[in-house]
């Protein structure tokens, strides 16, 4: 009887263990995927904006000068507007 209990006891802790390993390589799967899917949608992006050529916009700033009649220095270097005032 006792050779019985620790064969299913043996059996039911080898399963716990099987089942454990399972869900460690689904979930280590599952992230593999979602790595994969964000790794593509980011080689896409960066293929798609290769393609386009950026140029710098004109700003253009309308102001009063109250005291001084100054004028102000706007330009846009291709990573943003500059006012020099």
């Amino acid at each position: 009887m006792k050779s019985v209990r620790s064969f299913f006891l043996t059996l039911a802790g080898l399963t716990m263990v099987a089942v454990a390993a399972v869900f460690t390589a689904s979930i280590g799967l599952a992230m593999i995927g979602a790595l994969a899917v964000l790794a593509f949608g980011h080689w896409l992006s960066a293929m798609i904006d290769s393609g386009a050529t950026q140029q710098p916009a004109r700003a253009y700033a309308r102001y009063r000068a109250r005291q001084r009649e100054e004028s102000m220095r706007v330009w846009n270097d291709g990573k943003g507007t500059i006012i020099d005032m």
